[in-house]
């Protein structure tokens, strides 16, 4: 029976220490199937509507805007999974037992995470925590806290 791991990743310092905590736990364990997943969140403000209704050439010009920014973000997550993919790799992961997955947020980012655990079988969620001072390292984030809080059917490890 395979371990599916399911790793919640950005381009934080947190994201990177979760995919590094796999590659040296789980990197000689046969069997192991990893899914990198990072969850893209809502349109920053600046393409939010501002009130005024848009003439065809402004809502044309807007779609285009968004779309080049989505396309952007997608460009900057197969750099993040192609990272993380090497990093696993290099630890005795093979590369056909980690998957890449780029999901726009539908609910909230923690639901979308515990969602996707849920549906693929996942028996281990992993995740970074924020916090880079002392203070701050009793704190976990609201999506962390959201998935430690919510999750079911599976572990959750915070690194």
């Amino acid at each position: 029976m395979a371990h599916k791991i399911l790793v919640a990743l950005d381009a934080s310092e947190g994201a990177w220490r979760a995919v590094e905590y796999v590659a040296r736990t789980f990197g000689q364990t046969p069997g192991v199937e990893v899914t990198l997943m990072h969850i893209l969140t809502g349109l920053p403000p600046a393409f939010w509507d501002d009130g005024h209704i848009l003439e065809d050439k402004e809502r044309e010009a807007r779609q285009r805007l968004i779309a080049q920014w989505q396309a952007d973000q997608e460009k900057n997550w197969q750099g993040l999974l192609a990272k993380a993919k090497e990093s696993l790799a290099a630890a005795g992961i093979p590369a056909a037992a980690v998957a890449g997955k780029f999901k726009p947020k539908y609910y909230d980012v923690a639901e979308d995470i515990i969602n996707e655990a849920v549906s693929a079988g996942c028996s281990t969620v992993v995740m970074g925590r924020r916090g880079l001072g002392k203070a701050k390292a009793l704190l976990l984030g609201s999506v962390t806290t959201k998935v430690v809080q919510n999750a079911r059917g599976c572990a959750v490890t915070i690194v």
